[in-house]
């Protein structure tokens, strides 16, 4: 019974279980229809109108001009359509509407990680840009295309498009009627693409049309090495002067004007053309630009047509016709691309038929072109015709190839001059196949008015010898093509031989010069008595690989040799590189005509020493390394006429550099010169790039004997730099500037130095132990003011120098007492004094106390701004005693006594500096207790313009210091010439004097009358 009664009590929770069960499956059942509603949902969230407006607020704010979308209706099957689309950029200088996008995306793409579309239609596009209300870019370089991301669009249509572009300029052109069908894939599929279009804008609208399909290789991407496919290009009636916007917006620098039609159909096979047709129709044609130089190219006519197929290495042409009105040019037949190309087709016998000739006006190319050229300016052309015949003949079943080509009739006049070609440029080629069926060349002819050259043998070994004589090639060619501005003079010869084998070209041989003289324009030259080079070296095209075996020049001054080295070259070429060149025996003597020609070197500084060097090149990873620690000089000798002469027994250097060309950056970590009194024990220089900035650093630790500075720095400077102590020197330098601004290095320029020394003497000035800091702040060098004792006085000065401008000028900062209480002595009157006052030129046996204070002054520190110097002050000397010529000629032109043994003062002048020439206007010299005044200008060249008035009255009365007015009027005396033939103009003086009694006769007389 217990039993039976339990069993009914358990029995209604299993149907409670089951219950639970079923709610539970409702759940995710439930979340799946929500994520299906949700999903069915989005097109219709994405149509809204609330999504419209956020999507042209994002935009429009993400371009920074005002975006508009009439309608936006996105479904899962019908795609995404927008309608009366518009858009207007910044101060309207792009404008787009379009009236309908259709689109659909890739649900394949979508799944694969790759999102795509799979067909866009773009109906009636406008797209107007005016370049002139462009707003300016942070950068001119363009992104460019990425073409995988292109590729994802797949089929783009355009129905109906328009495109108007108005460039800087303001003309402006459109293509209308823009039809374009564009079938994108990815790298190793087929694309193909059809774009028509009709340029609205010209006179007689042009159509064009591009079409075809390619097929880039997968492994290559999207390059045209390993593409396949064809291409055909058709223009019809195209005004190149209506298109004039594009090629400006595309930064092609070129104008173009006439009309020109085409159709050009091409087939490329792995990246290489095997079929072409072109047929080319231009009218009135007239070209120039910056790739021309400013030259215009015209020609009324352009005929041409072309029909070439390549089969393996041989390129036959069906046709090949080109007409202008200056210029014919017509081939037919076979062409080798290769040696081995060649052989084949001459071992064919009579089947190779290769048939050609040209025809040109040089007098109407280089007239229309001469700076393209290089002619000669001032030239005018007026004669001269090239014309050349290529064909094969046959001898034995087997084909020589001949070609003939001559310049003739070269004529013009330059200077109103006629010149002319004294004889015809020809040259002369044969080749054909020995018995063996090797290729060879039997003659090479090239002769000319002013040189020779002959050629021959089979192909993997050429012999030819050539000479030249330079002074005929300046005198025929020089008078019509620019050769440079120097003058050349001497004979050179060569010989040797050229191989070429599996793509590799070899030329070993000599070159010899004799008497090479090279003359500048203002008549400096230099002489080279004897030149011999050797030279054995390769190139392998397929490697692009230089190989020096050897290299040798041997002149009077000396030798240059490269020791054996690949140098890897071409585009993008990263190889290791490590090259050694050696000098030796460079006798520095005979080498200085080539620095005074070349380098500006004084030429009448004495050179002399023995050089020797070996510098090594390395590239790894695109970096240079650039070096040497085997450099020195001996016996180094300087000398200056008159002057001692510098000279150092031995002189070492050492120089470690990194130079990165892609990143422009330099990297000196080692510079090291060693003499024996003059050492650079450590210099670094850094400049790197970071962003748009550059950074530039350096530093310079020296030791030097300053006796031997001032040894070396009289042979540059007028007179003689006497300089004594010992002294450690440092430079410290930085700067950081623009990059693509790089005058901004000094405006940013930043460094400190201190110089000094314990004595020195200069042209009668003699210093005392001397300290002076420099400093650099933003491109502003200052020298701290600093005090001296020279010549038992004081010496003052500090100034500023702005490192920005041009010329540079070192400027006073403010009114400074420059020199106080120095004595004068005889040096000191050439070098300074006279400029002064003419009395000093010639005094000796001087003595004084020189006082000057400036108000300011400016020092050109710029070489050849001599003018530019300027002064301000008051001059002043106590004490003086002299005895000067000048002086006692002036006094005795009057029978007045000369100057002996008396105390003269010069009272504080006024004095400027201006137009390289002083001034003041009255400087008084008390000579005793008698003035004498002087005033004018004292030129930096020497020429005097001056009146000097005397202390003495014609009523015969003399002035007397502090009482100058009451003697009456003074004698005035006229000085000129120069301060080293100074001038009393006496005929001058009697004039003034005249002419001065004569008025002051008058007025008396007047006065009495009046009475």
């Amino acid at each position: 019974m217990g039993e039976q009664q339990k069993k009914p009590q358990s029995q209604p929770r299993e149907p409670r279980r089951a219950r639970r069960a079923k709610r539970w499956l409702w759940v995710p059942a439930g979340l799946f229809v929500f994520l299906i509603l949700i999903v069915l949902l989005i097109p219709t969230a994405l149509s809204s109108q609330r999504f419209t407006r956020w999507l042209v607020a994002r935009i429009s704010a993400g371009t920074g001009g005002q975006a508009s979308i009439g309608s936006l209706s996105i479904g899962w099957l019908r795609g995404v359509q927008v309608a009366d689309f518009s858009f207007r950029g910044q101060d309207g200088w792009a404008q787009v509407n379009v009236g309908r996008i259709t689109t659909k995306p890739s649900y394949a793409s979508l799944l694969s990680g790759s999102p795509g579309l799979d067909r866009t239609v773009i109906e009636q596009p406008r797209v107007a840009i005016d370049l002139r209300n462009r707003p300016p870019t942070a950068s001119d370089e363009s992104s460019g295309f990425d073409m995988k991301s292109l590729a994802r669009l797949n089929n783009v249509v355009v129905h109906d498009g328009s495109v108007q572009l108005t460039d800087a300029a303001g003309r402006t052109v459109q293509l209308a009627k823009l039809d374009s069908n564009v079938d994108l894939r990815p790298a190793g599929r087929e694309s193909k693409f059809d774009v028509t279009a009709v340029v609205a804008q010209a006179q007689t609208p042009g159509r064009i049309g591009v079409s075809g399909q390619i097929t880039p290789a997968e492994e290559q991407g999207w390059s045209l090495k390993g593409t396949t496919g064809d291409v055909t290009v058709e223009v019809n009636d195209l005004d190149l002067g209506s298109v004039a916007p594009f090629l400006a917006m595309a930064g092609v620098q070129v104008q173009a004007k006439g009309a020109v039609s085409a159709r050009i159909q091409g087939e490329v096979q792995d990246g290489r053309i095997e079929t072409l047709t072109a047929k080319v129709v231009g009218r009135g044609l007239d070209v120039t630009g910056d790739v021309l130089q400013g030259d215009r190219l015209r020609t009324s006519k352009l005929n041409v047509q072309a029909g070439l197929t390549r089969s393996g290495e041989i390129l036959k042409v069906d046709q090949l016709d080109v007409r202008t009105d200056w210029a014919t040019l017509s081939a037919t037949g076979k062409l080798p691309t290769t040696v081995e190309s060649m052989t084949q087709l001459l071992e064919s016998g009579s089947a190779y038929d290769l048939k050609g000739e040209f025809d040109v006006d040089l007098a109407t190319v280089l007239s229309q072109m001469p700076k393209t050229i290089g002619v000669q300016e001032g030239m005018k052309i007026t004669g001269g015709r090239a014309t050349g015949t290529l064909g094969t003949t046959t001898d034995k079943g087997r084909a020589t190839l001949v070609a003939e080509a001559q310049v003739a009739d070269l004529a013009g006049v330059v200077n109103q001059e006629k010149v002319a070609l004294s004889k015809p440029v020809k040259a002369s080629l044969r080749l054909s196949t020995d018995p063996k069926g090797a290729s060879r060349l039997e003659s090479l002819d090239i002769t000319a008015p002013f040189a020779q050259l002959t050629a021959q043998g089979d192909l993997e070994k050429i012999q030819y010898k050539g000479q030249v004589n330079l002074a005929s090639l300046q005198s025929e060619l020089g008078s019509f093509v620019n050769l440079g501005a120097y003058k050349i003079a001497g004979q050179t010869a060569s010989e040797g031989q050229i191989s070429l084998h599996d793509g590799a070209i070899g030329v070993s041989g000599s070159l010899s010069a004799q008497q090479i003289a090279l003359t500048t324009p203002n008549g400096d030259s230099v002489a080279e008595p004897r030149l011999n080079v050797s030279f054995a070296m390769g190139v392998d095209q397929q490697k692009q690989t230089l190989t020096v075996d050897s290299l040798s020049a041997t002149a009077g001054f000396g030798s240059i040799s490269v020791a054996k080295t690949a140098i890897p070259y071409g585009p993008g070429v990263d190889a290791p590189l490590s090259a050694a060149v050696t000098a030796k025996d460079v006798n520095l003597g005979k080498l200085k005509p080539y620095a005074v020609l070349f380098a500006s070197f004084p030429p009448d500084l004495g050179l002399d020493g023995l050089a020797q060097s070996q510098l090594t090149v390395t590239r790894e990873k695109g970096v240079y390394r650039i070096g040497t620690n085997a450099t020195q000089i001996q016996n180094l000798t300087l000398t200056s006429p008159e002057k001692e002469t510098f000279r150092q027994s031995l002189i070492t250097a050492q120089f470690d550099a990194y130079l990165d060309p892609t990143a422009r950056a330099i990297n000196v970590v080692q510079l090291q010169v060693t003499g024996p009194q003059i050492s650079i024990r450590k210099g670094t220089l850094q400049r790197t790039l970071r962003g748009d900035k550059a950074s530039l650093e350096a530093r310079l630790d020296a030791q030097a004997d300053l006796a031997a500075v001032g040894q070396a720095a009289s042979v540059f400077v007028p007179g003689t730099v006497g300089l004594t102590g010992q002294r450690q020197i440092s430079l410290d330098l930085a700067s950081t500037y623009p990059v693509d601004d790089p005058n901004a290095m000094l405006a940013n320029l930043n460094g400190k130095t201190s110089l000094g020394f314990d004595g020195a003497e200069y042209k009668g000035l003699n210093f005392g132990p001397t300290k002076i800091d420099v400093q650099v702040e933003k491109g502003l060098m200052h020298i701290m003011p600093f005090t001296t004792t020279v010549n038992k006085g004081k010496l003052n000065f500090a100034a500023q120098a702005d490192l920005t401008k041009t010329p540079i000028l070192l400027k006073s900062t403010a009114p400074m007492q420059v020199a106080q209480s120095i004595q004068i002595t005889d040096t000191m009157t050439g070098s300074f004094l006279q400029y002064v006052n003419p009395i000093f030129a010639d005094a000796v046996n001087i003595s004084g106390v020189l006082n000057f204070e400036t108000q300011s002054l400016t020092i050109p520190l710029t070489a050849g701004h001599a003018r530019a110097a300027q002064l301000d002050g008051v001059i002043g000397i106590q004490d003086l005693r002299l005895q000067a010529s000048l002086l006692n000629k002036i006094l005795g032109a009057f029978k007045t006594s000369p100057l002996r043994d008396q105390v003269a003062t010069i009272r504080p002048t006024k004095i400027a500096l201006r137009d390289a020439a002083v001034r003041y206007d009255d400087m008084q010299i008390d000579l005793g207790d008698n003035p004498i005044n002087f005033g004018g200008s004292i030129g930096l060249n020497g020429i005097l313009d001056m009146k000097v008035v005397l202390p003495y009255t014609f009523e015969g009365r003399t002035a007397r210091v502090g009482d100058e007015g009451r003697a009456g009027k003074r004698i005035s005396v006229p000085l000129t010439g120069t301060l080293s033939s100074p001038q009393i103009n006496l005929a001058g003086f009697l004039e003034t004097q005249f002419q001065d009694q004569i008025l002051g006769g008058l007025d008396e007389l007047l006065k009495k009358l009046k009475k």
